[in-house]
């Protein structure tokens, strides 16, 4: 059977002991530094031995803790922007995106995928034979595949209001004060339970990728072709998929930056918002004229 060796490890050479050459280099600098204190400076002994120390725990994180990639990664971080607003070109620039239609999201490279939203099931509650067949249909899955896929999985605040809102209106159309009252008590155990224990649910999406082509209507058709194959696949296995649409798209792309709500299928963000608004106003009220 063949062994499957890693490609990411990585090893260097060693120079002094187990120290490698950038190790050695390090330890030879504090070494250097250290001698020069003791036989070329005339302070007194204990400020001798306090530089001493410093330089020496200085080498040794340099050493043993790679406290240079450290300081690296610690810059690389500071120098990076940390918040930037929906409009700026700094949270533009995060995403490859140069156009989202046709359910399909153009890539600035060229590029263009789709995305499948996948509904999971609860593995560990099915009987052995519905696992076995899961799994069968997994695999058929696998192997009908030809081209590249990814699988994202997206974490969101467990949002149960409209389950409670459908519960309380059952509740209201019998008229039952004493259910009405339980339930209160409820609903209000489950949202501070939900927010105290910080319970999420998780959301998985399949990233298919369409085949390159210089017609974009190809483009289009081909990704249609492949999202099609990988929904009927995954229902083969008992799972339930969907394709995003354009509107679930940008609600998904969204999502990542701002604060959302929904307003019946309509997705609503602060910039969406004032569009719907200065749509809606009249020439002379949005620009003030007379």
């Amino acid at each position: 059977m063949p062994v499957v060796i890693p490609q990411d490890v990585k090893y260097e050479e060693r120079f002094i002991g187990p120290l490698t050459v950038k190790q050695s280099i390090y330890a030879g600098i504090a070494a250097i530094i250290i001698i020069y204190i003791w036989m070329f400076t005339e302070i007194f002994t204990a400020v001798k031995i306090i530089l001493s120390l410093i330089v020496g725990g200085v080498a040794a994180g340099f050493v043993m803790l790679n406290l240079d990639v450290m300081l690296l990664n610690l810059f690389a971080f500071l120098r990076v922007k940390k918040k930037a607003s929906w409009l700026s070109p700094d949270a533009q620039g995060l995403l490859d995106i140069r156009d989202i239609r046709a359910d399909t999201v153009f890539l600035k490279k060229g590029g263009a995928v789709g995305l499948i939203k996948v509904t999971p099931i609860n593995f560990g509650m099915l009987s052995k034979e519905d696992q076995d067949s899961v799994i069968y249909g997994f695999l058929e899955f696998l192997n009908t595949i030809n081209f590249p896929i990814q699988i994202v999985m997206k974490s969101i605040n467990l949002d149960i209001n409209d389950y409670l809102s459908a519960l309380k209106q059952r509740i209201e159309e019998r008229d039952d004060k004493i259910a009405l009252a339980y339930y209160e008590h409820f609903a209000n155990y489950m949202r501070d339970y939900i927010e105290s224990t910080k319970i999420n649910d998780r959301l998985f999406y399949i990233v298919v990728p369409a085949k390159k082509h210089w017609d974009e209507r190809e483009v289009v058709r081909s990704l249609d072709t492949r999202c099609k194959n990988i929904i009927d696949a995954l229902a083969f296995s008992g799972i339930n998929s969907e394709r995003l649409n354009t509107q679930q798209l940008l609600n998904l792309y969204a999502s990542y930056f701002t604060e959302t709500f929904w307003l019946d299928e309509d997705f609503i963000t602060a910039v969406t918002m004032y569009r719907k608004m200065w749509k809606k106003a009249p020439r002379a009220a949005v620009y003030g004229e007379v």
